[in-house]
């Protein structure tokens, strides 16, 4: 049986008013290095503000983000859990609802904050994950869900050069563009340090960037 919310929510969570503008919460993100603000009025989650929703609200629309205020471009109504909701159940809401980001709400009140990646992490919901559940699903989730879910990319080392989407991932051996032709060049180069092949060598004078 899957956790608990409590035991995997964060419990400090940032917040912005309905009436502060874009600008302003986008500033209050990039501080805290979050891709989300819930939405609080009178001390109740009223609503979120997503990454994704400044794209599609904002800048796909060419509003005006200093003036354009979060109550007129925020997810609403909130879709929240409790926080002794089953984080398999979790799960299964928000790919009802299409999201990646869930309050946590006790008695009006938020107390917690739990995202897809949270979820999919957590102990017990890999084996409660199923095609019948994910059908209908969009793509973006079931990106998220396969990083997660494949027992093959899971076994698999991880390679330090390649993300996707806020994921390291798996190692794609000759798929990857590091391929050699023999063996990935990142692995090549690692074995050299370790064993000392570059001793002697003036680092500072023999950079490589790599882009």
């Amino acid at each position: 049986m899957s956790q608990k919310l409590r035991k995997i929510m964060i419990d400090k969570i940032v917040t912005v008013e309905p009436s502060v503008t874009v600008k302003k919460a986008v500033e209050l993100m990039n501080l805290h290095d979050i891709g989300c603000l819930v939405v609080v009025h009178s001390g109740k989650p009223v609503g979120i503000m997503t990454e994704r929703d400044m794209l599609k609200r904002v800048i796909h629309k060419s509003r005006n983000p200093a003036k354009t205020r979060i109550v007129d471009v925020m997810s609403k109504p909130l879709v929240t859990a409790s926080p002794d909701m089953r984080a398999g159940d979790a799960t299964k809401l928000m790919f009802e609802r299409n999201i990646k980001k869930l309050p946590v709400v006790e008695n009006g009140r938020l107390v917690g904050l739990v995202s897809m990646t949270d979820l999919l992490r957590s102990e017990g919901v890999a084996e409660f994950l199923n095609k019948e559940l994910l059908s209908g699903v969009s793509n973006r989730m079931k990106k998220a869900v396969s990083l997660y879910s494949d027992p093959e990319r899971q076994n698999r080392r991880k390679c330090p050069m390649i993300a996707k989407d806020g994921f390291q991932m798996g190692c794609l051996d000759t798929k990857c563009m590091w391929w050699t032709g023999e063996e990935c060049a990142v692995t090549q180069l690692s074995r050299k340090l370790s064993v000392g092949d570059l001793q002697g060598v003036d680092i500072a004078q023999n950079e490589t960037c790599v882009e």
